[in-house]
């Protein structure tokens, strides 16, 4: 028997502020680490607010310190020890920062191979946020690294005709994020049905449009509030705070930053989920809402036009009116309306987003990327 295939997940800040990567980096990690013929390792920054998470986020971890500015992640630290680990095949997670250039040295160094998963860092909003330090990072080191990888990871095919759109010609695999389904608790119904938004408090995440249209709603709903919960970034909750009470909205919750069993218990007593993002390459929020029953407004700039085919929520452009007049139906909805739309949800999301499955289809690229097994058909030319 051949010894097992050395995976190394390689990402940069191993904490609850990576985003969407803090539960689909580990739980991916921990799933693969259990089938046959394959040993996971993650590697990382260790995030100096909260050092203990990296723990958490596969079976094999390793935390580096940084020094210098946070936006780089440099950690002197990294490279060597990717060259005591050794492993036959990479996954960078993420692009812009010092663990691509580490990728990209030990590949040159080995001659082993690596996969690039961008994590929607190469979407068209993405791509405009920031472009001057992009830009001097890609020509540093990114655009050799992104170019010089054996395939490409898209979580949706919207992702991947993006990767195809700057003219990059790598093999893609096409492979979801995974989600390990929750247990549903009873639902606790308060004196308020609730209408939640998640994520990290970002502009990206459209939460403006969100309260605008709450602006428009609130009177004619008043047995509704809005939840507004995820980690804060470069400071705008308090620009959504600020205009809240610039509007004079009244009942908008601001709950702060939720794990665990808080966050899933938000997911379950919602009534409808609210994501009027920019851009999302995935959009893992959207798959936790549905595994909690909770039905789903979300934008086309997120790859769920499930949520239209498969009759468990609504799928829209990102315009204001748009927005509002979607809420203003969803919100009429009867409770027993919006829990039917809800099961259908979570039966959609056991059916093609399980960790298991996920887990699968990533061993098999990487058994194929390593040159241990044939091209699956998630991995298009």
């Amino acid at each position: 028997m051949s010894d097992p295939l050395r995976v190394l997940l390689l990402t940069s800040k191993l904490s609850p502020a990576a985003g969407g990567l803090a539960v689909s980096v580990p739980g991916l990690a921990h799933s693969i680490d259990r089938l046959e013929g394959v040993e996971m390792h993650v590697m990382g920054t260790r995030d100096r607010a909260d050092p203990s998470a990296a723990e958490r986020w596969g079976p094999r971890v390793q935390a580096f310190d940084t020094k210098g500015p946070q936006a780089l992640q440099y950690a002197p630290q990294m490279g060597s020890a990717i060259d005591l680990l050794a492993p036959g095949l990479t996954d960078v997670q993420g692009l812009w920062t010092y663990p691509s250039l580490v990728s990209l040295r030990y590949a040159r160094r080995s001659g082993a191979p690596y996969i690039v998963t961008p994590r929607g860092m190469l979407d068209p909003w993405a791509r405009r946020n920031s472009a001057w330090k992009k830009h001097l990072a890609g020509m540093a080191f990114e655009q050799k690294h992104i170019r010089g990888a054996i395939a490409l990871r898209a979580t949706a095919e919207m992702e991947a005709q993006h990767f195809r759109d700057i003219g990059l010609t790598n093999p893609v695999a096409i492979v979801p994020n995974g989600l390990v389904l929750p247990d549903l608790a009873p639902r606790t119904d308060g004196p308020l049905r609730t209408i939640l938004f998640l994520s990290r408090i970002h502009p990206k995440k459209g939460g403006e449009f969100l309260l605008n249209a709450w602006a428009a709603l609130h009177n004619d709903f008043p047995d509704w509030e809005v939840a507004i919960a995820g980690i804060d970034e470069d400071g705008h909750e308090a620009e959504l705070k600020r205009m809240t009470e610039r509007l004079s909205l009244p009942r908008v919750r601001f709950v702060g930053e939720v794990q665990g069993a808080a966050k899933q218990a938000l997911y379950r007593n919602a009534d409808l989920f609210v994501l009027p993002t920019h851009a999302e390459n995935f959009g893992l929020v959207v798959a936790e809402a549905l595994a909690q029953e909770t039905p789903v407004i979300t934008t086309t700039n997120a790859p769920w036009e499930g949520l239209t085919e498969q009759g468990c929520g609504w799928w829209i452009g990102l315009d204001q009116g748009r927005l509002t007049s979607t809420m203003r139906s969803a919100l009429s909805r009867s409770s027993e309306e919006l829990a039917t739309i809800g099961r259908i949800g979570r039966d959609w999301v056991e059916r093609d987003f399980s960790m298991a499955q996920v887990a699968e289809k990533m061993s098999d690229v990487y058994r194929w990327a390593a040159g241990r097994a044939p091209k699956p058909e998630t991995v298009h030319d």
